[in-house]
């Protein structure tokens, strides 16, 4: 029993090892003047919350694999914080990122380089990079740049974006405001709709919301695997979000603004917050014109 105890410890280990090398390929051991300060962390599934708390569900939601964490220290210098976050696929990086986008000014380094404050996020493939600063200054911040441009380039391969964002005419919205998600917990953090998940959203689906430019209202898109799930889908937001419009699919709000709904092959179209009944109408079939 001791052996076979042994032995499972060792294959165990071995398979930390094996991931923590896959994820450490992407680390230089050092940038200009900062050097590793010490050896890389790896957090995988549930231990994501040793490390973030209650942020840690952001990552959850979007089926986050493993995490590694390396630090930087540099003489006099700020240190320099790098996370490679491992997300399994490509439409959930970039799930992660676009829950974090919006806050800072694009660069080049990755997939949709954003830089603020101190703080560089990017996606690209099926991982997300952050590698933050507490205070910058110009030697610092280049140091964050630099150390994203290496990591950004150990990456072999780019991600492709979710095929439902093709759908969206990007001149109609603010593109800082897209959120990409395919869990209702998600949805509810960028646009409350209700405590229970009444668009029926799970793994096989997927969602983008954004806020257009015109009226301000909020546009979103929820796409589904078949027919079926759609009509049900349909059928408990009616139900459940406006039962008081008589099955049309479009209400006016307690906030004196309007709510509309169409649902067309295997995707349901939402507005919310829009200032009148007619631009509603409008914004809907703007968008459902762009269905294939």
């Amino acid at each position: 029993m001791t052996t076979l105890f042994l032995f499972l410890s060792f294959i165990m280990a071995s398979s930390d090892m094996t991931n923590q090398t896959a994820l450490q390929k992407f680390i230089p051991p050092s940038i200009d003047c900062w050097k590793a300060s010490d050896s890389s962390r790896l957090y995988t599934g549930e231990e994501i919350f040793d490390y973030m708390d209650g942020a840690g569900e952001i990552y959850r939601s979007y089926n986050f694999q493993q995490l590694i964490v390396q630090r930087y220290a540099c003489p006099d210098q700020e240190e320099i914080l790098v996370e490679i976050f491992d997300m399994g696929s490509a439409r959930n990086a970039f799930g992660v990122y676009t829950y974090m986008q919006g806050r800072g000014t694009r660069v080049n380094i990755g997939q949709d380089g954003e830089y603020k404050m101190g703080l560089l996020c990017f996606w690209k493939d099926k991982y997300f990079v952050c590698i933050r600063i507490e205070k910058e200054n110009q030697q610092a911040s280049k140091a964050v740049f630099d150390l994203g441009k290496v990591i950004a380039r150990a990456i072999p391969t780019e991600g492709k974006r979710p095929d439902i964002l093709k759908h969206l005419p990007v001149n109609k919205y603010d593109v800082k405001s897209l959120r990409y998600f395919y869990r209702y917990e998600m949805l509810n953090i960028h646009f409350y709709i209700a405590d229970g998940n009444i668009l029926l959203l799970n793994d096989s689906t997927e969602g983008v919301l954004v806020r257009l430019k015109d009226d301000k209202s909020y546009f979103l898109l929820d796409g589904y695997p078949d027919k079926e799930q759609t009509d049900s889908a349909y059928d408990s937001f009616l139900t459940h979000y406006m039962p008081d419009s008589k099955g049309e699919g479009i209400v006016k709000t307690e906030n004196k603004k309007w709510t509309a709904c169409v649902k067309e092959k295997n995707y349901i179209l939402i507005i919310f917050d829009a200032p009148t009944k007619e631009q509603a109408m409008i914004s809907l079939d703007t968008f459902k014109r762009r269905l294939p």
